[in-house]
């Protein structure tokens, strides 16, 4: 390979954390690879801090060049192709504002990429570092196999396809735009945007010694949002890009579950303690998932954390993912029994 340009550039899509950036920026500083060999491009999504203070801070020769790009707000999938337009690093990596990667992340992430057939690389999102303990269970819960699907560590899935999360992910520049950048939507975006690589026949490959600490604040009432979006967004991409697969609808089967139980508890009580049998397993199935994050993380709380954090983000997620097929469904039956050109009588010609 030659190196006559760049060997990477880091993308950062920012809106706001100005703290949290200072600490990545930091990291950053203390890569293992050569800082003339890659360039860091903080890409500013319409915040309302002022970000580009926090950027001239870290300029300087001894540093890897920085660059500073601001947008309207238009979410976190229009902030990384801005970055991706101005980039000249062979390959492009991306990261976000409140994680901290090792001192060799960057290094590990690309050289797979330099030296084999793979064309995407996605990394190890630690869940034992985090600052926050909300945010330990919720990196323990997003890569376990029971409360994600393994989404954040694929080596706890089971017959899944791996799609690299933008948190830890690179991807060969010519790759990344022939594969046409990231979609618009704020939810799901890097999904699509990683199957829209795999479909160009590359080869995208996990690299467990590439490894950020992820710093994830969330509410609960966030936490819930967010879940309910990326259950609609799960419905879209199966619709749009044919992208499911069983462990996706389970969320989904659950909500649906919960509401035939309560019908069954008004309509049939005597059919209550066994129809509540299945529930009660998946609660069960819950509680040892959150013993093991307190064992993992040594920390009694994040049992309670952990078991609350699950229940609530299936719920909502299924509820997302039932609410969109509703919608689509409803949306079709319009169109085949109700169509436009009936409703109006043919423009009662």
């Amino acid at each position: 390979m030659s190196f006559s340009k760049l060997r990477a550039s880091v993308i950062v899509p920012v809106y706001n954390r100005s703290s949290d950036l200072k600490v990545l920026l930091s990291s950053l500083m203390q890569q293992s690879i050569s800082a003339s060999r890659f360039e860091i491009l903080i890409c500013d999504d319409g915040s309302t801090e002022n970000i580009q203070t926090i950027v001239e801070e870290f300029q300087s020769p001894s540093n890897p060049t920085i660059k500073y790009f601001k947008q309207v707000n238009q979410g976190p999938g229009a902030a990384r192709n801005l970055g991706l337009s101005h980039s000249v690093g062979t390959i492009t990596a991306f990261t976000d504002s409140d994680c901290i990667p090792d001192s060799d992340w960057l290094e590990e992430l690309i050289v797979p990429i330099e030296s084999s057939n793979a064309r995407m690389t996605g990394g190890l999102i630690d869940f034992q570092n985090a600052d926050y303990l909300s945010g330990r269970c919720m990196n323990f819960l997003m890569s376990s196999m029971i409360g994600a699907g393994g989404a954040r560590d694929p080596r706890t899935a089971i017959h899944m396809k791996y799609f690299p999360r933008t948190s830890n992910v690179a991807v060969a520049r010519e790759v990344a735009v022939a594969a046409g950048g990231f979609p618009a939507q704020r939810h799901g975006e890097d999904i699509e945007f990683a199957d829209r690589v795999r479909q160009q026949g590359a080869e995208i490959l996990f690299v467990p010694t590439a490894k950020i600490t992820h710093n994830e604040q969330k509410t609960l009432k966030q936490l819930s949002r967010e879940a309910y979006l990326k259950g609609c967004a799960r419905v879209r991409l199966a619709k749009t890009r044919g992208m499911h697969e069983l462990i996706h609808a389970a969320p989904a089967l659950l909500c649906l579950y919960i509401i035939l139980l309560t019908l069954t508890t008004v309509i049939a009580p005597t059919l209550t303690f066994w129809s509540s049998l299945p529930v009660f397993a998946y609660l069960c199935l819950i509680f040892i998932l959150a013993l093991q994050a307190g064992i993992c993380l040594n920390e009694v709380l994040a049992v309670f954390v952990v078991f609350s954090q699950a229940i609530l983000m299936h719920i909502s997620y299924g509820c997302g993912y039932l609410a969109t097929r509703l919608k689509l469904f409803l949306a079709r039956l319009k169109l085949n029994y109700f169509p436009t050109s009936l409703s109006t009588e043919n423009k009662k010609v």
